[in-house]
């Protein structure tokens, strides 16, 4: 019930960030030093301009997506989700079949994760987020919706993300290693993408959200600031 509600919570939170989804981000947004220090955890977009991704950024993009807070979030997550659902059923409820779940969860990133960072260097590909640059909401929304399988080129053309594809089949198979008989099996592998995409579209759309949070936190401190050509009383 603990894993429900905190579901729930996740849930509830995201459709709250989601009413600041609406307004457009500016290629300068990035997260000033005076915001609230819960806004600076929300993972950051790439800025624009685009300009071709580093051996260095790459490497710095593998960390962050497998040794941060927000890998284990993702874990931490799916495992609720799992247990929530009492699957697989073998594993059964409680904390340490929580614990079992949650490194279950952890060990398929670290492996799909991998997998994309070696073929995203070998197929030259750049899969690093950066924010929609439409003005409306179904457009943002579509830009993340499709983000978990797009990436760029060295010239900065979009294209279908050949190495985003072997990460999330390496992420969806790598389970059945370690998972009991009731998750064996091609429906199983389709479970665990459609968990792989949940969690790679749901860190865009954070992305997305905080470059929202950036502008209204400014566009708060413009109208808050005293206005120089308005005289004193």
């Amino acid at each position: 019930m603990n894993s429900i509600n905190s579901v729930y919570g996740l849930s509830f939170l995201l459709l709250n960030s989601c009413l600041c989804f609406g307004q457009s981000p500016t290629p300068s947004d990035t997260f000033p030093a005076d915001m609230p220090a819960v806004m600076k955890l929300l993972p950051r977009p790439e800025l624009q301009p685009w300009s071709p991704i580093t051996g260095e950024q790459r490497w710095q993009q593998y960390m962050e997506t497998t040794f941060s807070p927000i890998a284990g979030l993702g874990a931490i997550t799916g495992a609720a989700i799992s247990q929530g659902i009492n699957s697989p059923e073998e594993w059964g409820q409680g904390w340490g079949a929580y614990g079992i779940r949650v490194a279950s969860s952890y060990g398929s990133t670290l492996v799909g994760n991998t997998i994309q960072f070696g073929t995203a260097a070998l197929f030259h590909e750049d899969n690093r987020y950066f924010p929609s640059t439409s003005e409306g909401v179904f457009g943002r929304l579509g830009h993340v919706l499709i983000s978990p399988h797009m990436a760029r080129d060295m010239e900065g053309h979009q294209r279908f993300s050949a190495s985003s594809l072997m990460g999330s089949a390496g992420y969806s198979g790598i389970q059945l290693a370690w998972s009991p008989s009731s998750w064996q099996g091609w429906n199983n592998v389709g479970i665990n993408y459609l968990i792989w995409y949940g969690q790679a579209a749901g860190i865009n759309l954070a992305k997305e959200i905080s470059t929202s949070l950036v502008r209204r936190h400014r566009n708060r401190q413009l109208m808050s600031a005293p206005n120089p050509a308005m005289p004193n009383r």
